[in-house]
């Protein structure tokens, strides 16, 4: 509801330069106890209490004295922000759990592609080496103990080694045979949909049955999804790994034991589907052809950032509809709002966009249009340039005087015709006639 100043009803009642000010300060103290309801401010909860601090500091409502309270707040505000960095930083738990965090998110988007996989796992490890170095920069200057932090940066350079060489890797792979000394670690789910992967040195890892499947060249090493008959099984997009159910001596870690490998089978070559068998060699599954889980149901809907609706069939793949809405397409589901790199990652596996927007008819924003004539003059001679005076492209030698030009017979009572036709047809005319009083 807006307040009136009415003040002037009354000479003998001024408004104090200050008044209302306890209002403004409980407004402040009432933002920052909101924002630290879960016990901790955060940098950009920060942000928000300056700028309100700041707002009231130039409402023009507060004394001199009490500006200067309000730039004594806003200094305690920033002082506390740059500390809440610098725990944030500082804090080894949290460093992990955001690396942990970007792992999954590379999962999501990037797990079938292992180019751009790598990239990204090497982007959040340069990060974090980053603030591990200006942690222990700023520590070593206090006279701070460094060590947990040292052990932290030295583990993390190693990965980032690893990872580092495992991309230089990819470009030794020559279509046949797998990559040296790399393979990727891969859990998928019962429709061979990719859950979780990792590309990084043969032997890190444990728990995974080695298979002779590829992906862009690193040999898979996959979580067995299910046991039948006395056989382990793995899916992979749409190929099924199956060898007997037993261990073997796992020569990267002496003394443990890995599942027997598992072999690709392929059906029967004379195309009866009679019976299966292992494939020999290697088979390498390009990435793109495996599909990676999402987290979105199938035979269910969702919501991109801009309001574009996605529709998950029977089999994995997505519809999508553009300028459509929930009535539009009578969904009478739930339909689950997706963050933008979910939504990246799904559109990846669209297999059909459908456009519900209204179709532009051809003369759409044209009033009249004007119609093109079936069979336009043509003129009886060639009609050349007016060279003269006037025009700075004169032939040079072309001996002809303005007067020459210029002169062309018009009747005095003829009016000029209007419209694009008639123009055409009188600038032809004019220049046939020059061309005729040129030899004269």
């Amino acid at each position: 509801m807006p307040v009136f100043n009415v003040s002037f009803l009354n000479p003998n009642l001024k408004a104090k330069k200050g008044a209302g000010v306890g209002i403004l300060a409980d407004q402040l103290a009432i933002l920052e106890n909101s924002l630290a309801k879960d016990g901790y401010l955060s940098p950009g909860d920060y942000d928000i209490l300056i700028k309100k601090a700041r707002d009231i500091q130039m409402s023009g409502s507060l004394s001199a004295d009490q500006r200067s309270n309000y730039d004594v707040k806003i200094s305690e505000y920033e002082k506390s922000k740059s500390v809440s960095n610098m725990n944030k930083t500082d804090d080894i738990a949290r460093m992990n759990k955001m690396i942990k965090g970007e792992a999954a998110e590379d999962v999501m988007v990037v797990g079938n592609n292992p180019r751009e996989f790598l990239k990204g796992r090497i982007a959040s490890l340069q990060s974090k080496l980053g603030d591990l170095n200006d942690t222990i920069q700023r520590k070593t200057a206090a006279g701070d103990d460094t060590i947990d932090y040292y052990n932290e940066y030295n583990a993390t350079l190693q990965e980032y080694s690893n990872k580092s060489e495992a991309l230089d890797a990819i470009n030794s792979f020559d279509q046949k045979n797998p990559i040296q000394g790399y393979v990727a670690y891969v859990s998928t789910n019962k429709n061979g949909e990719i859950v979780d992967v990792d590309y990084a040195k043969y032997g890190e890892k444990s728990g995974y049955a080695e298979t002779n499947g590829m992906i862009d060249g690193f040999q898979v090493y996959g979580k067995v999804n299910y046991k039948e008959d006395g056989k382990n099984y793995f899916k992979l997009g749409d190929k099924t790994f199956t060898a007997a159910d037993g261990l073997i001596q796992d020569p990267a870690n002496p003394g443990a034991f890995k599942p027997t490998k598992l072999m690709a089978d392929v059906q029967d070559p004379s195309g009866r589907g009679e019976f299966t068998r292992a494939q020999a060699g290697y088979v390498n599954l390009p990435g793109n052809s495996i599909p990676i889980q999402s987290y979105i149901p199938r035979n269910s809907w969702a919501k991109g950032i801009n309001g574009t609706l996605y529709k998950r069939g029977e089999d994995g793949k997505y519809t999508k509809y553009l300028n459509a809405t929930e009535d539009n397409l009578q969904i009478d589901g739930p339909v689950l709002n997706i963050p933008e790199v979910f939504e990246q990652s799904l559109m990846k596996n669209v297999g059909e966009t459908v456009d519900y927007s209204s179709p532009i008819t051809p003369n759409q924003g044209s009033e009249a249009p004007v119609p093109l004539p079936d069979n336009p003059p043509i003129p009886s001679a060639p009609i050349k340039m007016n060279y003269g005076l006037d025009n700075p492209f004169s032939a040079p030698d072309q001996k002809t005087s303005r007067s020459q030009i210029l002169r062309t017979p018009k009747q005095p009572s003829e009016q000029a015709p209007t419209g694009p036709l008639q123009t055409a047809k009188r600038t032809i005319q004019s220049g046939i006639e020059s061309v005729k009083n040129l030899f004269k």
